[in-house]
């Protein structure tokens, strides 16, 4: 059975948790509050009680996400921005490194990634700082075959991202058949777990990944404006800074400090969100990320369990169909005449079921599924959501595909998504 979920607005159904998820479980929002209201300063910018009780919030913060992740070195978590911004800390602290050694670097990606990774590459490419090839994946299933990877990887290659769980089509990758790719080239691995990490069990050294990426606020269930990037042992001497700043120690160097985690946490942290995850990090041990796994397999099975009746509706499901362990509960539908612009719009309005319509910020996995001209309609899942509420969704997005103006789709998708 899933946890009951705190208050929310009545009879609103949010099925948007691969962009946030909520509602966040109880007590966030309050261990956020508190902080701000009980404590307040900064960590490590003073001896006085106050401030030596933000480090321990940290620290505390570390330790938690560090026992999800199966590392076991806390001070190998680093606290970012978002997912984002740990996802640049990685992919340009390799470049720097490779650029500093007088090597031009090549990197690889997939078509699944996020413009989290992509913009970061193709920014470097313009510059001249690096090249970059993009993996193929097939257009039913979403999947990369391994042997692709093995092909692309030059001697020059610096780097392979590799995203775990697909924000668009929700399809996991054969993870362990790249990173054992990689490992055997010598090839440093980027995993950007952000619908993975909290979703799905992940033990980083067993995986054998060199760096894991992923935000506090989706599957960790924490608040935005938190990430992680989570660096294997020996791993940090392959970055570069790319940023540098005050850390509240050895103040009395103008050089960044090189220890972890200092080396790559300029500036002050964001604690009072850091609170919040701490909490929610708490109660997402206590559940158990297997029975939150166990819970989502559910969930995906009853949504496949409808899939002909979508299909019937004219919907068509982007990535797997099956098994339901191949993917995480986000789901992305193309209609075969209604803009799922519309369908969104509608399924707010009339049924109070709340999904995204667009590219979803990764533009060549729907140029893979061939819907880069319209974009689709996504309903992802969080931990909160009921096989109730998995066929209160689909019956309205049956409901909508009736009802929805069937104008013709246009061209090209609308500049917002």
């Amino acid at each position: 059975m899933p946890p009951a979920p705190p208050k929310t607005k009545k009879n609103r159904l949010y099925l948007d948790n691969a962009a946030t998820s909520f509602p966040k479980p109880p007590g966030v929002a309050e261990a956020v509050a508190r902080y701000m209201t009980e404590v307040g300063a900064s960590p490590g910018r003073g001896a006085y009680a106050e401030s030596r009780t933000g480090a321990s919030v940290i620290a505390d913060c570390r330790e938690l996400i560090a026992d999800l992740i199966g590392l076991k070195t806390p001070k190998r978590i680093i606290f970012t921005l978002n997912c984002t911004d740990a996802l640049n800390m990685a992919i340009k602290g390799v470049v720097f490194n490779a650029l500093r050694s007088g090597r031009r670097p090549h990197l690889v990606t997939t078509p699944l990634d996020h413009n989290s990774v992509l913009r970061p590459y193709n920014a470097l490419a313009e510059r001249g700082w690096a090249e970059w090839s993009c993996l193929r994946a097939d257009p039913e299933t979403g999947l990369v075959d391994p042997r692709d990877l093995r092909r692309a990887i030059r001697p020059e290659t610096a780097l392979v991202s590799l995203v775990h769980a697909s924000n668009v089509s929700g399809v996991l990758q054969p993870i362990d058949e790249l990173v054992t790719v990689c490992r055997k080239a010598g090839v440093p691995v980027l995993i950007d777990a952000a619908q993975s990490a909290g979703h799905l069990p992940i033990d980083m050294e067993k995986l054998g990944a060199d760096f894991l990426a992923f935000p506090g606020h989706k599957g960790l269930l924490g608040p935005l404006g938190t990430g992680v990037l989570a660096i294997r042992p020996g791993a940090e001497h392959l970055l570069d800074t790319w940023r540098e700043g005050g850390t509240g120690s050895v103040s009395e160097q103008d050089t960044q400090p090189d220890d972890l985690p200092d080396r790559f946490e300029p500036g002050s942290h964001n604690t009072p969100a850091i609170a919040g995850l701490a909490h929610a990090l708490r109660w997402l041990h206590e559940q158990g990320v297997d029975a939150i796994r166990a819970h989502e397999l559910e969930l995906i099975g009853r949504v496949l369990d409808r899939l002909p009746e979508a299909q019937a509706a004219g919907y068509r499901l982007l990535g797997p169909q099956h098994p339901t362990q191949q993917r995480v509960a986000v789901f992305s539908f193309a209609h075969e005449s209604a803009d799922p612009h519309e369908l969104a719009d509608r399924l707010e309005h009339d049924h109070a079921v709340l999904v995204r319509a667009g590219i979803h910020c990764a533009p060549r996995a729907h140029e893979t599924h061939a819907t880069i001209s319209t974009g689709a309609l996504r309903l992802s899942f969080g931990p909160f959501n009921t096989v109730d509420g998995a066929d209160r969704a689909m019956d309205a997005m049956i409901e909508a595909a009736a009802t929805v103006s069937c104008a013709q789709i246009p061209t090209s998708a609308p500049a917002t998504r």
